[in-house]
């Protein structure tokens, strides 16, 4: 038994995983629908260490330039997301005013909600984010970091603003709340 388990530890560990995109909204007219027009895409990385991906609740509120704001409730595709090892890919309907610009984004922010089953609350390794509108990148931010719902729910990146930064890329510093 104990040889089947090591055995199964070794298969989990090399596989990868990557998850279809969502199914909702699959357009840009199901984003009319919900009154919310414009469709923003949010690829998410879960890292690869050991016991990596969570089954828990994940939310996400974004914060353009302008102060507009967009949430996603629950990044939620068919399957399991948020796996170790795997790619999500969600779309999310936003406010028509939500970037207009091909400004960045200046604040990312995600809920880390604990699940339901007993003793809920898996910890979760997040590696990136990735924010798009059709073809622009609006975000991209590279976590690296474990989160653990039980401590820390709420967590994200805020971008920071340097008199003495001589390059227009704007940098952004993690935050946990």
């Amino acid at each position: 038994m104990l040889s089947f388990f090591l055995c199964l530890c070794v298969l989990l560990s090399s596989t990868s995983f990557i998850q279809a995109e969502g199914t909702e909204p699959s357009n840009d007219f199901e984003c009319e629908l919900l009154n919310k027009p414009k469709r923003i895409d949010i690829t998410v990385e879960t890292g690869s260490k050991f016991l990596a991906g969570t089954n828990d609740a994940i939310s996400l509120l974004l914060r353009d330039s302008q102060g507009v704001v967009c949430t996603a409730d629950d990044l939620n595709n068919v399957g399991d997301d948020h796996e170790r090892n795997s790619i999500d890919k969600y779309a999310v309907c936003c406010p028509q005013d939500f970037a207009k610009t091909n400004d960045s984004l200046s604040m990312l922010i995600i809920g880390h909600k604990r699940g339901y089953y007993k003793g809920g609350g898996d910890d979760w390794f997040i590696e990136r984010i990735e924010v798009h509108r059709k073809d622009f990148l609006l975000f991209t931010y590279r976590f690296h970091a474990w989160t653990n719902p039980r401590t820390t729910t709420i967590f994200g990146a805020s971008k920071v603003i340097s008199s003495h930064s001589d390059n227009e890329e704007p940098s952004y510093s993690f935050i946990r709340l």
